[in-house]
């Protein structure tokens, strides 16, 4: 199926010729059919729309999904003079830690530690658990078509949006609910910001996302206006995009972290082809790798 191209307000040219010389800003949505919730299918490019950037479309957030735990400086501490993950909890437990912890504790009840100046040390650290959450990002659109042709346009970018927002039926194409026995996840979608002819290099990329949320409002103002042909005088397309994959940072793995990872790598490609062994050798036919101590040190 060949793609669709649209472009609002009309002066946006999808390949960039009229705006090239005027140096305008516009954003390009591309969908594409998705192959899975990881995998865009980059071959099938379904749509590409052409819009103006709208006021406060231009915002991002990154975050970090952190929790405090006690005990958990002092256990990075031995960590990082290279005890393994057994020995830190043997040295733990060498060193009394939470005993000391709940004795301290004890005496404060009656508020003398607090009276004296001082607070039990709980060795507490900020664990990073990984990315906060997959970013958002939301576009207000407002369409004021003057004539006949411009009303057409809207309403075939409307449509194309709610297809790239609803799921398809996995059936024989009857679009009969009752058929289905799954539902085809939606398009996914590549956003991109230009100036002029180009992608423009100051402004924030965005990651492929799905649309999460799509509204459209015919009478915004509260007031019903029509043009004489029945199409409405003013539109409001509200819609909320969010990335399928998390953002990491560009920075290069270094040192000590770099060469544990690649011993979790060796070690993982190990505990296979064990296992591939043991599979030949009919020893195992079901089930995981063999159990290993997947301890790494330095």
């Amino acid at each position: 199926m060949a793609a669709k191209y649209f472009n609002y307000p009309p002066s946006i040219s999808s390949d960039g010729a009229n705006v090239r010389n005027g140096g305008k800003h516009y954003m390009m949505i591309n969908s594409y059919e998705s192959k899975s919730a990881i995998s865009t299918n980059e071959d099938s490019m379904l749509s590409s729309i052409g819009l103006y950037i709208p006021p406060a479309a231009l915002t991002t957030k990154f975050t970090g999904d952190y929790s405090s735990k006690d005990g958990a400086a002092t256990t990075a501490a031995m960590g990082e003079i290279g005890l393994s993950f057994g020995q830190i909890g043997k040295a733990l437990r060498a060193v009394g830690e939470k005993t000391t912890t709940a004795i301290v504790g004890g005496l404060d009840k009656g508020g003398f530690m607090s009276a004296m100046g001082k607070a039990p040390n709980n060795h507490m650290a900020l664990l990073y658990k990984g990315p906060g959450s997959f970013r958002d990002h939301s576009f207000a659109f407002k369409f004021f078509p003057k004539n006949e042709s411009e009303s057409d346009l809207v309403k075939d970018i409307i449509s194309e949006f709610k297809n790239g927002t609803l799921p398809k039926l996995s059936n024989d194409g009857s679009n009969n609910l009752l058929n289905s026995s799954f539902f085809k996840a939606p398009r996914h979608h590549k956003i991109k910001f230009f100036n002029g002819a180009g992608e423009n290099p100051y402004l924030f990329t965005i990651g492929t996302s799905v649309i999460k949320d799509m509204s459209v409002n015919y009478d915004p103002q509260s007031l019903v206006g029509f043009h004489s042909d029945g199409s409405p005088v003013q539109i409001d397309l509200n819609l909320t995009f969010q990335e399928i994959e998390l953002q990491v940072s560009g920075d290069a793995i270094t040192g000590a972290a770099r060469a544990q990872a690649a011993a979790v790598v060796l070690q993982a490609q190990s505990a296979k082809q064990e296992m591939d062994i043991a599979r030949g050798l009919g020893l195992a036919t079901t089930g995981g790798p063999p159990n290993r101590n997947m301890v790494v040190t330095k």
